[in-house]
């Protein structure tokens, strides 16, 4: 393994040298030059630059992060994550034994991060992988309380064939969490607060940031990602890309050369494009999702993004959502299950206000986005396709999961780490469905999106949502209290395990 390792490395410098070598060190930017006010932080500055070696299966990235000091006092060190490395050694690797042979479908070769360089304020400073899988990196900083620095980072990101967070396709290269992105200070233990990768949802815990990215890729080649996308060059087989995207947590991006592409607009002009090889398959995802975005406007407001790129991915376990992209693994492009796409579409619509914008710790506060997230889907079911479709779509999935005992006394708020990914489908967006679906029987559904609402618009400082914030927003948009209620059946769904259920409404 070793031997391949270096091979490897030894050939991507190579290509790097022969192609005239990548400009290494800082990047010029306004955005550092700027102040940042000690009461306004704002978000952190990220400027990547990044060559894809397609021969080498692997990335050049140069990173500068204009990094802000929003912890209330001054930093020695930042911890960021690092989770590339995760692919270093099988041990690593999350993923159940069972899903194996799926994710990993070229056999496993190790990747991961090859770090070159390491500057803060232009000077070399120490750092160090930490964990036993190496996936944060501690560096050493100098940073006053509500003061900034400047890091810099020059690597090679290894990527190997999988249907991973990170990997290589047929159809697609998958980037997320790929670059060094600094943890959550937790100012009542005195650390960052670094959260471990889940195969089953969202996990990236992290602070807002502005992203300004430069991609060559081969001609020919399709991209997508957060924010804003345009091919700004084009010679010598290769293409210039450039993203930019203001205040997001989870920066993605996916890119393959046998996408075709299609797209449409809702009402309200937002961009939706759909990014398929899979004949018949793009009408249906656009459909879908123009639909569900119009529906959605309705009840909480404006889209939060402008443009919402819908990708077919490589990807082996079910569908991702970051902000602005979607991935959906191929085998769910069929025209057999429609009905499953067309769910997943109107999951990721939701999520694209609660989870990423109205944003939630993705861990241990994981139901305040995939429960609600679930349940507005059905509601945008019901509202596409009436009230039968959506009664039949519950008693379908969710009664099963009502009658299962749950090992481990797993309950709907409890950290998504301690799940696997069938229990994760079963408790939190199933059962958690369930208790959204009671508690609409008891305020009304008119009430209850109300909730949803102002739920929303309490994420739109920036802050970081919690339960107390959800049940306060239910509470205003009602005139009652409903913490009593929703705390009874959070931790009492279970009870219908016990009872003969032949029909749910």
């Amino acid at each position: 393994m070793q031997n391949k390792k270096l091979i490897r490395i030894i050939a991507i410098v190579l290509a790097v040298l022969l192609a005239g070598g990548v400009v290494v060190g800082a990047l010029l930017s306004a955005m550092a030059e700027q102040q940042t006010e000690v009461g306004n932080p704002g978000p952190h500055q990220c400027e990547l630059k990044m060559e894809y070696l397609d021969d080498e299966q692997a990335l050049h990235i140069t990173q500068r992060l204009v990094y802000i000091n929003h912890c209330g006092h001054p930093l020695e060190a930042v911890v960021f994550y690092g989770v590339g490395n995760l692919f270093r050694r099988q041990s690593a690797l999350t993923v159940d034994d069972g899903d194996w042979d799926r994710v990993f479908f070229a056999g496993y070769l190790p990747a991961g991060i090859e770090l070159r360089s390491v500057r803060c304020n232009e000077k070399q400073t120490d750092f160090g992988f930490q964990s036993e899988d190496e996936i944060y990196l501690r560096v050493d900083c100098d940073v006053p309380s509500g003061g900034q620095c400047v890091f810099e980072f020059e690597y090679y990101l290894l990527l190997m064939r999988c249907g991973a967070f990170q990997g290589v396709g047929d159809n697609d290269v998958r980037l997320s969490a790929f670059c060094f992105v600094p943890g959550v200070y937790d100012a009542s233990t005195g650390q960052f607060n670094m959260k471990k990768p889940l195969a089953h949802t969202r996990w990236l815990y992290c602070e807002a940031a502005d992203y300004r990215v430069e991609l060559t890729l081969p001609t020919g080649w399709l991209l997508c990602a957060t924010g804003a996308v345009e091919k700004v060059s084009e010679a010598d087989g290769r293409a210039l890309w450039r993203v930019e995207a203001e205040g997001v947590r989870d920066f993605a991006l996916s890119f393959g050369r046998r996408w075709r592409e299609a797209e449409g607009e809702t009402a309200s002009n937002v961009r939706v494009r759909a990014l398929t090889n899979v004949r018949g398959a793009a009408g249906r995802m656009l459909d879908t999702a123009i639909s569900a975005i119009g529906q959605c406007e309705t009840w909480f407001g404006a889209f939060p993004v402008e443009t919402l790129t819908l990708a077919q991915s490589d990807i082996a376990l079910g569908t991702r959502v970051f902000t602005g992209v979607v991935w959906l693994p191929t085998d769910l492009l069929s025209s057999g299950r429609a009905d499953e796409l067309a769910q997943r579409i109107r999951f990721a619509v939701a999520q694209q206000y609660f989870g990423l914008s109205a944003y939630v710790e993705p861990s241990s506060d994981a139901w305040l986005s995939d429960s609600l997230c679930e349940y507005i889907a059905c509601l945008l079911l019901e509202a596409a396709s009436g009230r039968d479709r959506f009664l039949a779509y519950v008693n379908r999935d969710w009664v099963s999961a009502l009658q299962q005992t749950v090992p481990g006394g797993l309950r709907i708020t409890s950290d998504a780490a301690l799940f696997d990914a069938a229990t994760y489908d079963l408790v939190v967006r199933q059962r958690g469905a369930v208790v959204l679906h009671e508690l609409r029987h008891a305020m009304g559904l008119d009430d209850l999106l109300a909730g949803f609402k102002r739920f929303y618009g309490m994420g739109e400082d920036g802050r970081t949502l919690t339960e107390k914030d959800f049940v306060s927003a239910l509470d205003q948009a009602s005139g009652e209290s409903w913490e009593a209620f929703l705390t009874d059946w959070l931790f009492n769904v279970g009870d219908y395990v016990e009872q003969d259920m032949t029909w749910y409404e």
